[in-house]
């Protein structure tokens, strides 16, 4: 009596269905993310609209600029690189620098001038907007006459 696997196809054409559906997930995943776009969380909570980024490798806080125009805001950032030894020879480099800049459509108004942002931990950007509560309200119902 032998210890070899006992053949079943079953299970082989299982197994390489399992690594064709990964292989179709990761290509997927290349195509429909963008690396220079900027990843964020958006929540609101106590009043304000919170969004939250990625950490930024290399961000440059000095580059960081927010702007609310209409119910757009957009960030803009630029990243810069930790320096190598300039005989350094990448044999991987898959970090991305330059600028990132993200567009998000608020859904909800919000007062601009009491915007805060701040950058956090791990080079985290944390913008919060206090919500404007007066932009909801009763409408005044006249009776027809």
């Amino acid at each position: 009596m032998t210890n070899e696997p006992r053949f079943d196809p079953l299970r082989d054409i299982q197994h390489i269905g399992e690594q064709i559906t990964r292989q179709v997930e990761k290509g997927i995943r290349a195509v429909t993310s963008n690396p220079e776009q900027l990843q964020v969380d958006m929540y609101e909570a106590e009043g304000h609209l919170y969004i939250s980024t990625q950490s930024i490798d290399g961000l440059v806080k000095e580059s960081i600029d927010i702007s609310l125009e209409s119910n757009i805001l957009t960030i803009s950032v630029q990243t810069e690189p930790e320096p190598t030894p300039t005989s350094a020879r990448f044999l991987l480099q898959e970090r991305r620098f330059g600028p990132i800049s993200r567009e998000i459509e608020l859904s909800v108004p919000v007062k601009a001038q009491e915007a805060r942002a701040k950058v956090e931990g791990g080079g985290r950007l944390l913008i919060s907007l206090p919500i404007d509560e007066g932009v909801y309200g009763n409408i005044a119902v006249t009776p027809v006459d």
